[in-house]
């Protein structure tokens, strides 16, 4: 018995040595008992212009920061020197200069592995004569850049001249979120190598049931201002979630159809819902299935949020598919408080007046269009594209 005893101590000595130590870890290696964070100061109330701030951090572990701000909203006016480190530290922080006549507040929350937490609720004043929060001003567009597979009569026209003229003309018209239209899958990739840094994509193909691929239409949408969600796609005929071949006649047979999503200001939280077509070429489909477009905005956009509705539409002014969505929203065309540009937006290489206004820009809503502008700029005399771009300058409110 006295033996057994005496082994039974042994290995509790033993299983001693295996888990003191590991009660001892870091935090960053497991549990410790002591493990301490802080920081100083916990609060900082700063003024609306650009300034710098020192803030302490007392640590015996790893630890990382994160910045979050109220609401959700964008947290980019707060730049931390370091998001991470091991022990005490002196960090800087820049708080940059609040342009809105709002407040505005984030919590820099530090964390270790162990699970201790500290925090520094930062609140900035609001700029005087600073723009409102209530609302948002920024640009729409639309642009048919025309498939770069195909075959062009003018050598100059073709993809590898034209791609030249396109990268001048999206960077010059500045658009913050913005439709495509015939983007081929080398077109896609051309956009991302050229304007990922500033636009996030959107595509959609409607020549397959998982919208990938070729033929297809986009949109492009500002990353540093903005946020996509909900994305949806969806075809132009009598079963909008199957892939259809639903635009046929005369003018050759054809798969067509829209994608949209919500899409939110990062610095003041306000959504709206955008919508982008090219829709059916062949007269008879395009007016019998523009309803599709306004109910598919009823079942997406259902909090009925500021709407838009852009894109190559292959509608005259004065075909009934212009009357359908007319019904549901509003031709930023008719209802801008100025107009520049061309008056028409196809023009087929050969008018810089344009030949058709078949591309479009509709609204919903609490959107106010303060210009709107067919953009008929030529480079070396040359045509970016078959289609003029297109945009609005909009003001949405609350």
């Amino acid at each position: 018995l006295k033996g057994k005893r005496a082994e039974m101590n042994r290995s509790l000595k033993a299983l001693a040595l295996i888990f003191f130590p590991a009660m001892l870890l870091s935090c960053d290696g497991g549990i410790r008992v002591d493990e301490n964070l802080s920081v100083n100061p916990g609060i900082l109330e700063v003024e609306a212009e650009l300034a710098s701030y020192t803030l302490s951090v007392a640590a015996d572990c790893g630890w990382t920061a994160e910045i979050i701000a109220e609401n959700g909203a964008d947290a980019s006016w707060l730049s931390l020197s370091k998001s991470k480190g091991q022990g005490s530290a002196q960090l800087g922080l820049r708080v940059f200069a609040n342009p809105y006549n709002a407040q505005r507040k984030a919590e820099i929350r530090f964390s270790s592995a162990g699970g201790s937490t500290a925090s520094v609720a930062v609140s900035q004043k609001a700029a005087e004569g600073g723009e409102d929060m209530s609302s948002i001003n920024m640009r729409v567009g639309s642009y048919n850049i025309r498939m770069s597979t195909l075959s062009e009569s003018d050598p100059a026209n073709a993809w590898a001249e034209r791609s030249k003229r396109l990268l001048t003309s999206i960077k010059e018209n500045d658009f913050d979120i913005f439709g495509l239209q015939e983007v081929s899958t080398a077109s896609q990739d051309w956009l991302k190598s050229n304007f990922g840094d500033t636009y996030d994509f959107w595509f959609f193909s409607p020549y397959s049931q998982g919208g990938s691929g070729d033929r297809a239409q986009g949109i492009a949408f500002r990353k540093s201002r903005f946020s996509g969600s909900d994305k949806h796609f969806f075809w132009a005929s009598n079963t909008p979630e199957s892939c259809t071949e639903n635009d046929t006649g005369s003018q050759g047979n054809f798969k067509r159809g829209g994608i949209c999503g919500t899409f939110t200001e990062k610095a003041t939280g306000i959504s709206f819902f955008f919508m982008n077509t090219h829709a059916c070429l062949n007269r008879e489909p395009n007016d019998a299935y523009a309803g599709v477009y306004v109910d598919m905005e009823k079942k997406y956009n259902a909090e009925n949020l500021p709407s838009f509705f852009v894109g190559d539409m292959n509608s005259r002014p004065e075909y009934a598919a212009i009357a359908t969505y007319r019904e549901w929203w509003k031709d930023s065309h008719e209802t801008a408080a100025r107009r520049s540009g061309a008056s028409n937006s196809y023009n087929a290489y050969s008018n810089v007046a344009g030949k058709y206004r078949i591309d479009y820009i509709f609204v919903r809503g609490k959107v106010q269009v303060d210009e709107f502008c067919i953009n008929n700029t030529l480079y070396d005399n040359r045509y970016p594209s078959d289609h003029f771009p297109l945009w609005a300058d909009v003001c949405i409110t609350k």
